[in-house]
């Protein structure tokens, strides 16, 4: 999944409400979530896949008709994952699988930018 996804440059705006609403159009989950929707946010509690509300950590937007990943937005996530803002509600197992992805992410910007300097907070 993570491979699929192409990395928008590092100085990329992220305003996760806009790219929320292009992701929905760019997948056609206008009315209801689906899949195309869901690969682009690390976590969805699966016992609700059909509600919007059940989708967290949003990482892409829409850049040029494509779906891409945003360096800021997963700054974000992972600051998110570490406790910043009050942290998150997704239950700590989640947690934990998310930060392995997200540590995924910040491996493969450190390579694409080359900048070792770029580690997942809990790894610094």
């Amino acid at each position: 999944m993570m491979r699929d996804i192409p990395l928008a440059p590092r100085a990329t705006p992220w305003n996760g409400d806009s790219a929320e609403a292009a992701i929905r159009a760019e997948t056609g989950a206008e009315d209801a979530p689906n899949a195309a929707y869901g690969a682009c946010f690390f976590w969805h509690d699966t016992a609700a896949p059909k509600l919007f509300g059940s989708y967290k950590l949003l990482y892409c937007d829409v850049i040029g008709g494509e779906i891409v990943a945003v360096p800021h937005a997963i700054f974000s996530v992972a600051g998110t994952l570490d406790g910043a803002r009050g942290g998150t509600s997704i239950p700590r197992a989640d947690q934990e699988k998310i930060k392995a992805v997200v540590a995924e992410w910040y491996a493969r910007m450190a390579r694409e930018f080359d900048d070792a300097s770029i580690v997942a907070p809990w790894m610094a």
